[in-house]
């Protein structure tokens, strides 16, 4: 009697963990003694187990939802495992089953794989999207690859030359110098000491620039993010114009925060645009111009590069557009009113400011939306970064610099937008 109070008890506690961890094979009956069961009624009990959903077992699709939140590092921690492995370069042409991929990573050295635990990870990913179990011929569990999966393999083994690899950015977001800066971001948010410190320099005791100048190798990720995301923001922008087309040709555009001018060269060679200057720092200007060859200032293609301030409008060339990526985003409401207000000045009649960063939903527009600017904007709290805006936000901003904020026009790239402020 007291063994078998012992396995009724054991079977609660297991249908208890279940309904905290999600599991579907055995919740989905109630307990029944064991003893003379019939197979084929213990096969219908499985059937319906496999069949069954989390509203019909009872639970709430919120406890569903944010069990998934909460364990979402679980998944993106299995997601950089198999990248590390090699796993989604070895799955590039055809369904695998755990052993036949970890004799294609480590060419018949098996015994260097832990076998479970990447089986496990991997069986994980599945639920996630990034792959999909299969039965293969021989009736064993076997892994395809798809169409999101294939974004994670190397560059070398994509064939396609529209989409790079998005390895990168998942090793360089789950590098420990971010993961240990994501741990302090509580004591950051309460204010538990006097330094308000962002959350990297709390973790690292620096900051962000100086980490990564003193750690040039854990940069290799950043820079790789760094250049594919540049590019990619190019091409969406030059597409994203295509609407203002005709009134840019034989424009006169200042870029300010320009950098090398790579905005204005790509821009001079897509349409018949005016004069175009690329204002920045004298030390950024003096480097670039280090680094300029003959063929770069050709009369069709030439970019003026000139030192200046954007809060001097006596530095600004004056214009009929002014251009800023990823300049404003870097300071204060203030500080951004100052800019526009010089903007303002420098600007023709009719004159435009074109700003260039990720502009974030409004209200209703983003709640209960999973949106990548808006976890941009967080990341960049993290290195004490000022961050992003909304459209509502932009609008307030330009009403106090003298602009209207005309329109807000989305790219292809989750990490810029353009904002059309007109002057008035």
């Amino acid at each position: 009697m007291f063994l078998r109070y012992i396995h009724i008890t054991f079977i609660y506690l297991v249908l208890g963990i279940s309904q905290c961890t999600g599991w579907t094979t055995i919740t989905s009956y109630n307990y029944v003694s064991t003893r003379h069961i019939e197979d084929d009624v213990y096969s219908r009990k499985l059937v319906l187990a496999e069949s069954s959903t989390d509203e019909s077992l009872g639970r709430s699709q919120a406890e569903m939802d944010l069990l998934q939140l909460a364990q979402g590092h679980f998944a993106s921690q299995s997601l950089v495992t198999a990248i590390k492995c090699g796993v989604f370069d070895v799955l590039s042409t055809s369904s695998l089953t755990v052993d036949e991929i970890i004799s294609k990573i480590v060419q018949g050295n098996a015994s260097t794989i832990n076998r479970d635990a990447l089986f496990r990870c991997m069986r994980l990913l599945c639920t996630t999207g990034v792959i999909n179990e299969t039965i293969n011929k021989d009736n064993d569990s076997a892994f395809l690859l798809t169409d999101m999966g294939r974004l994670l393999q190397s560059q070398s083994i994509s064939e396609s030359d529209d989409e790079s690899s998005m390895a990168p950015f998942i090793l360089h977001w789950s590098s420990h110098e971010l993961w240990d800066s994501w741990l302090q971001l509580p004591s950051y948010v309460v204010g538990d000491d006097d330094s308000n410190l962002p959350p990297f320099d709390r973790a690292h005791n620096m900051s962000c620039s100086d980490y990564y100048k003193n750690n040039t190798e854990e940069c290799e990720h950043r820079n790789d993010v760094a250049r594919q995301t540049s590019r990619k923001e190019i091409d969406s922008i030059l597409d994203a114009l295509q609407v203002l087309e005709s009134s840019l040709v034989g424009k006169t555009i200042v870029d300010i925060g320009g950098g090398y001018g790579d905005l204005m060269y790509a821009l001079i060679a897509s349409m018949p645009v005016g004069k175009c200057y690329c204002l920045d720092l004298p030390g950024v200007i003096e480097d670039a111009i280090s680094t300029t060859t003959d063929s770069d200032n050709n009369d069709d293609t030439h970019v003026s590069l000139i030192p200046g301030d954007m809060f001097d409008t006596s530095s600004i060339p004056q214009c009929d557009y002014i251009f800023t990526k990823h300049v404003l985003c870097d300071f204060c409401d203030e500080d951004v009113v100052r800019a526009l207000q010089s903007f303002h000045k420098a600007l023709s009649k009719g004159g435009k400011c074109i700003i260039m960063d990720a502009v974030l939903p409004n209200c209703d527009d983003l709640n209960g939306k999973w949106n990548a600017a808006v976890s941009f904007d967080v990341l960049l709290m993290l290195s004490g970064r000022r961050g992003e805006r909304s459209r509502l936000e932009w609008s307030n901003l330009a009403k106090k610099a003298g602009f209207v904020l005309d329109v807000v026009l989305l790219t292809s790239s989750v990490t810029v937008d353009l904002a059309i402020l007109s002057k008035v």
